[in-house]
């Protein structure tokens, strides 16, 4: 298989599977659609309007050990710069309190402490 048949056989894959998360979401009661969840089980979509919390949030989460996050907006993954950097030693793990493991999201903690 040469290098431009491959290619078009990755575009038509990426094409269907965000046609069958646009068609699981449509398929859904109005009130029920969340623009969001999985495809095909385990690939995450995400089709809302992204917001600055979740850009931080996917690209830059130290409290998240995965490197690897829902996308912001569209289908697949993101790179969570702050775990791969400590995965690879460039940066020190935090210091994890008894508050950061009970409630490891920055932004939970804004909402249930809002200054």
């Amino acid at each position: 298989m040469n290098r431009p048949t491959a290619i078009r056989i990755i575009q038509i894959t990426i094409a269907a599977l965000v046609a069958i998360a646009i068609l699981q979401e449509l398929n859904k009661p109005k009130e029920t659609r969340k623009w969001h969840g999985k495809v095909l089980g385990f690939i995450p979509y995400e089709f809302r309007v992204p917001t600055w919390y979740r850009l931080k949030d996917s690209f830059w989460d130290p409290y998240e050990k995965h490197i690897l996050t829902p996308t912001v907006f569209g289908l697949g993954w993101s790179i969570n710069i702050s775990a791969l950097m400590e995965n690879l030693g460039l940066i020190p793990q935090p210091d994890i309190s008894e508050e950061s493991f009970l409630m490891p999201n920055k932004r939970m903690r804004q909402i249930l402490r809002p200054e």
